[in-house]
């Protein structure tokens, strides 16, 4: 499996039978061949997860079904009213519990913490995990038990994962949230069994992502070869 970072939370995973694209909002894609299927994911409506330009890209018009987290049907059915074109799109609504089947895929989406979905999927050969805005979102300033109510939901949630392999998973690394910026990294790379882990969400802040692998030497030296560094938007990794 090939995996190209296509900036700030999109990833394109290369499978030998099929493409798999999630949150993809700009930058060039790499070419996709015509012979392999193609299958969008967008976690949630949040427009740094979601662009509408994916119904219309001249590659990513043909996709066998676009997956979307359920609070974009809303803004969809509205743009769908008003370009009929987009109507006739193949869409599959991703609400957590539920079990997505294709013949390719399954997908269980986990409720996120924000908005809309996390996506663990398994195919054929694979597994792979995007995260969405599934984070352990912590604010400093904000009330001590409003913190910890974000802690038990995102553990929750996350803790559905355990027992299930996944080659890559992509988690988020968020600047934003100071010095709680590793708690989610952090507790996927306890528990989550995942071969590489990738940082996203971070806001082009490639600096926080070397620093956090770093800080992995001393601290967690059995995770340090496990979290892969990522150092600009487009690089490619096998």
């Amino acid at each position: 499996m090939k995996i190209t970072y296509l900036g700030h939370s999109g990833f394109l995973f290369d499978t030998d039978s099929a493409y798999y694209i999630f949150d993809y909002i700009r930058g060039e894609l790499p070419a996709l061949s015509k012979e392999k299927k193609l299958y969008v994911f967008a976690s949630h409506a949040h427009r740094d997860h979601w662009d509408p330009g994916i119904f219309t890209d001249r590659q990513l018009r043909r996709a066998e079904s676009f997956i979307l987290g359920f609070d974009i049907k809303e803004p969809f059915e509205k743009m769908a009213a008003e370009e009929k074109q987009l109507s006739d799109l193949p869409v599959i609504w991703a609400f957590p519990g539920q079990t997505i089947r294709t013949d390719d895929f399954t997908c269980d989406p986990l409720l996120s913490t924000d908005e809309g979905v996390a996506f663990p999927v398994r195919m054929k050969k694979n597994a792979v995990y995007h995260a969405g805005d599934l984070n352990w979102w912590h604010w400093n300033g904000d009330p001590d038990e409003r913190n910890l109510d974000r802690a038990r939901n995102f553990k929750r949630e996350v803790d559905r994962l355990k027992g299930i392999h996944f080659d890559a998973a992509c988690i988020p690394l968020d600047p934003r949230q100071e010095d709680a910026f590793r708690l989610c990294m952090d507790y996927c790379m306890e528990i989550l069994d995942a071969d590489r882990i990738y940082p996203m969400h971070f806001w082009k802040d490639y600096a926080l992502c070397r620093k956090y692998r770093e800080s992995l030497k001393e601290e967690h030296p059995d995770w340090f070869d496990r979290f892969q560094l990522i150092s600009y938007e487009g690089e490619q990794f096998s």
